[in-house]
């Protein structure tokens, strides 16, 4: 680099240089999630345009969680859920950072404050299942101690044929749920069609075999 402070992680990476813009955690939300079937639940977050933005996301209840970004809005959606309880979504992105009363500030090129003493970088991500593996994507099933969130994304799909009262087409998405229960976090699934029954037949599984990212949000409270 030509100028400017070069920071390095516990295990040796690169931190921060002009040209690297940690992501900081911008804001959390939480709402209430129903458990009347069809029910939906979303938080939204506006965020600076033209940066990136990560939702952590964990709730009290199994349920399908997806998310879209539009324009400057990060929106989270909760469905399917298996009972009442609270979605909780922690939003990660790039933002110009307040000066702390004291401590450390490093600017940019442009003369924004991009790092501080205060400032809660997203860091430590981990990576939960191996990515290629059987044992990944929709196979995933694991407990985590503490309070962990997960980045919403599909796993995998089930597809068949529904015969009983007339032939037609049946599918179920898989995706990643992360369920804390006050001391563990349950890493699992959630499925958007459930189960197949009795009734399909030509049932197929598409597991995509991929890893889902979680973060210790204990650190971000």
């Amino acid at each position: 680099m030509d100028w400017g402070a070069l920071l390095v992680t516990e295990n040796g990476a690169p931190f921060i240089t002009p040209q690297s813009i940690p992501l900081a955690m911008y804001s959390k939300k939480n709402a209430a999630i129903s458990g009347s079937a069809g029910s939906v639940t979303t938080i939204s977050e506006s965020f600076p345009a033209g940066r990136p933005v990560i939702p952590f996301v964990y709730s009290t209840t199994n349920c399908v969680v997806s998310y879209t970004v539009g324009g400057n809005v990060c929106t989270v959606t909760f469905r399917n859920s298996t009972a009442a309880g609270t979605a909780y979504v922690y939003f990660f992105t790039i933002f110009e950072q307040p000066l702390p009363d004291w401590g450390i500030a490093i600017w940019d090129e442009q003369g924004v404050c991009i790092l501080t003493n205060e400032t809660r970088v997203l860091t430590d991500v981990q990576a939960v299942g191996t990515n290629g593996s059987d044992s990944a994507g929709f196979s995933i099933n694991t407990s985590l101690p503490g309070k962990f969130g997960i980045v919403p994304s599909m796993s995998g799909l089930a597809t068949g044929v529904i015969l009983d009262g007339g032939t037609r087409p049946w599918s179920s998405q898989y995706s990643f749920s992360a369920v804390f229960n006050g001391g563990t976090t349950q890493i699992g699934q959630a499925t958007t069609g459930g189960t197949a029954g009795s009734g399909v037949s030509n049932l197929a599984y598409h597991n995509m075999k991929n890893s889902v990212y979680a973060l210790n949000l204990a650190n971000y409270d």
